[in-house]
């Protein structure tokens, strides 16, 4: 999600009321995530990850908030939830990795090592994105010297970040001279999409990126509320629907398929394979059946769009797709948490990736150069 959130001060700061980014995956699709990783963890992690959840975080937030959401489907938004407190440094930044592409790349193949060479420039441009928070995150939790207080963080940040990396436009970001769309936030809707919530409401998703961050509705989602969010309040309705949710993925038979083939797949042992994954995802699904102006846009802050036949197919073409982006954070998350609290013999992709980053003396924990 690209939020305005903030966070702890150890984080360089990014003026909070100069950034032009929306919220991220909604809360839903956030707290599905890592009730999928609930449903699928040992309970040796399990019990260390509510160990580190119960521990008081003054701030960013505040503590209430921390033990309003000291759970792990609750705790997946707290990045998000702590955008309500200006009083502390922010890292909203880390929510994503703008990967560049052209109009012309659009709904085309393409190259993974082309690809691959556009998301380490991406990288190397800053050292808060998705992919350099998320491993000095689970750096944090490597460390036995970091603080638990700093882990509880770290933690929640992880549970966070997994998830924004499959949302393909915390991935990519489409180019034209000066024109950026900020991952599809500077691309307008010329009619908004209405999204359905949980107590029968709606929201208005009025650009690109707010209706990938709605995960396009394809679950119902939590209507948003500054006020409870700050405080990470969630009634039992949406709690409980988050994990009869999280319960069905995890039952049907496509899970299994999917988890086998990630498990078996060399990208997965870089967390640079999952931004790969999702930017590839934006590039051939995200900006296709959608018309852009056809005049120069190269000079223009923003865009207005329109489907090129309707949010009805848009949507139904690509709700699959983001269903599996879904599923693919949860599996993520799980296999990760696993491989940090409670690493087993067997080999797979994620042992590689927690072993390689606890053993790499270039990646440090939060704060420490």
């Amino acid at each position: 999600m690209r939020i305005q959130g903030k966070v702890f001060a150890i984080i360089t700061c990014v003026n909070f009321l100069s950034m032009n980014k929306s919220f991220a995956f909604w809360d839903q699709s956030h707290q599905l995530i890592a009730g999928i990783a609930e449903q699928k963890i040992s309970e040796k992690t399990k019990t260390e990850v509510y160990r580190l959840l119960k521990i008081a975080i003054a701030t960013p937030g505040s503590e209430e908030l921390a033990r309003n959401s000291s759970t792990m489907d609750t705790a997946a938004s707290w990045a998000d939830n702590i955008k309500g407190y200006r009083e502390t440094e922010n890292y909203s930044t880390c929510h994503y990795t703008d990967v560049p592409l052209t109009k012309e790349m659009i709904g085309k193949d393409i190259n993974d090592d082309e690809a691959m060479a556009k998301l380490k420039d991406a990288v190397a441009k800053s050292n808060y994105n998705s992919v350099n928070c998320l491993k000095s995150s689970i750096k944090t939790l490597l460390t036995n010297s970091e603080s638990d207080v700093k882990k509880a963080i770290a933690l929640r940040m992880v549970l966070h970040i997994v998830g924004d990396i499959g949302q393909p436009l915390h991935s990519a970001e489409l180019v034209s001279g000066d024109f950026t769309d900020a991952g599809g936030n500077n691309i307008k809707l010329d009619k908004p999409v209405n999204i359905i919530n949980i107590d029968g409401t709606s929201s208005s998703a009025n650009n690109m990126h707010k209706i990938w961050d709605s995960s396009l509705n394809i679950y119902f989602q939590y209507a948003y509320d500054p006020e409870r969010t700050k405080k990470g309040i969630y009634t039992t309705e949406e709690t409980n629907a988050t994990k009869k949710d999280s319960i069905s993925i995890i039952k049907n038979k496509n899970f299994k398929f999917l988890t086998n083939s990630l498990e078996n797949s060399s990208n997965e042992s870089l967390i640079e394979g999952w931004v790969l994954d999702s930017y590839k995802t934006a590039v051939k699904s995200v900006y296709t059946d959608i018309k852009l102006p056809t005049s120069d846009f190269s000079s223009q802050a923003t865009i207005t769009a329109s489907f090129t036949k309707n949010w009805k197919s848009y949507h139904d073409d690509r709700a699959d797709i983001i269903g599996n982006q879904i599923k693919k954070s949860g599996i993520r998350l799980y296999f990760v948490l696993n491989e940090i609290f409670d690493s087993g013999k067997i080999d797979n992709p994620y042992k590689t990736l927690v072993e390689n980053i606890r053993n790499d003396s270039s990646i440090q924990p939060f704060g420490k150069k």
